[in-house]
């Protein structure tokens, strides 16, 4: 058994998106070589922020460390060149934001794998997409946000990094299929963004068109049908509540001192103390601020309640359970050495790298000259 689930694999990211960029680092900390195929002046991800302090630019974007450790990085002037039939010559598998990348597939027989935000057909395809937009398109914003005001609309590039997942799945089945010879003819995979992030709101879909009721927006930390479920201050710190079982109600109601809510008749389901809101919220929110986030934490461990410690930005690197599962590891190169989350999906027997090298604009272009 090869010591890297993905070694001897060979991917080219000829877009150089956040969406393809997150499906190659999948890869990439898999063990797969992946080759950023980039234009003179670099992927778009080089000048996304946030930005690392004291690093000029292309090399100083954090983003784009947290995408491209564990990949190369070579510089074309197009598609036709020589440099770069070199290297989709070695390609397994090409990613594209689904451009009509001519010459693409001209000297290679790789799979190709386009991820654009709405697909090739449909009333949204010639939507110019962005990440607020999908969330907005797939029911998320509605229900989020104080009842009068506008939604919250989440910040980043979630949206990208779900259809990169995504991608991730169906590029690697075909990859797999093709070693296997399951497959001779050219096969190009095709993700959609917005139809990837429709797993976020399936069950409210299905609902509201069985139903015809949309639900209105109830306020912030209020999501229908579960409560208690959000984030609330404590005495220092912030927690996140997820009570939905009843017996996980009668146990977070012990451990706050509300035992006389406890075996209401109406709060023995989620919906029915989402209609107890009222009363619940005041008592709760007052018994959580006598407490620390990290003591109701372990108190709600022992007692089987799935509550959350929400650390804030400075804590972050030091949460315990995130150390021992190494949720963090270094991005560095010759100008910086960062922290960016760790690749989520977990092997035991073939483990991803944890962090990386992240490769200068250009560092192996003399390898395909």
């Amino acid at each position: 058994m090869n010591s890297e689930a993905l070694d001897g694999i060979n991917v080219v990211d000829v877009s150089g998106t956040v969406g393809t960029g997150y499906c190659s680092k999948v890869f990439a900390d898999y063990g797969a070589q992946v080759v950023n195929l980039e234009t003179e002046s670099g992927f778009a991800t080089r000048r996304l922020g946030p930005h690392i302090p004291g690093v000029s630019e292309p090399e100083n974007s954090a983003m784009h460390a947290f995408l491209s450790t564990n990949k190369k990085s070579v510089v074309a002037t197009d598609l036709s060149s020589d440099v770069a039939k070199r290297v989709l010559q070695e390609a397994d598998l090409i990613l594209d934001d689904g451009s009509d990348w001519d010459g693409c597939n001209q000297s290679t027989d790789a799979i190709r794998s386009s991820i654009t935000w709405y697909g090739k057909g449909g009333p949204y395809s010639d939507f110019v997409g962005s990440d607020m937009e999908i969330f907005a398109l797939n029911g998320m914003l509605r229900g989020i946000g104080h009842i009068d005001g506008p939604p919250i609309i989440p910040t980043g590039y979630q949206a990208q990094i779900i259809g990169g997942a995504s991608a991730f799945i169906g590029s690697m089945a075909q990859v797999f299929g093709k070693e296997l010879g399951n497959s001779l003819e050219p096969v190009h995979v095709e993700t959609s963004i917005y139809e990837s992030c429709l797993c976020f709101t399936d069950v409210g879909i299905v609902g509201a068109y069985s139903s015809g009721i949309v639900a209105p927006r109830m306020g912030i930390n209020r999501f229908p049908p579960t409560y208690p479920l959000g984030v609330f201050p404590c005495k220092d710190g912030w927690i996140g509540v997820t009570v939905l079982t009843p017996s996980q109600w009668h146990a977070f109601c012990k451990l706050l001192e509300m035992d006389d809510l406890s075996q209401l008749e109406l709060f023995q389901s989620a919906i029915g103390r989402l209609q107890g809101i009222d009363i619940i919220e005041p008592r709760m929110r007052e018994k959580l601020l006598t407490f620390s986030a990290e003591d109701i934490f372990y108190r709600s461990q022992k007692a089987r309640v799935p509550l959350a410690r929400v650390p804030t930005m400075e804590e972050l690197f030091d949460v315990d359970q995130f150390v021992e599962r190494n949720a963090f590891s270094l991005a560095h190169s010759q100008h910086y050495e960062i922290n960016v989350p760790s690749v989520p999906f977990r092997l035991f027997r073939t483990p991803p790298k944890f962090g990386g090298v992240v490769a200068h604009l250009g560092a192996h272009t003399k390898d395909y000259a």
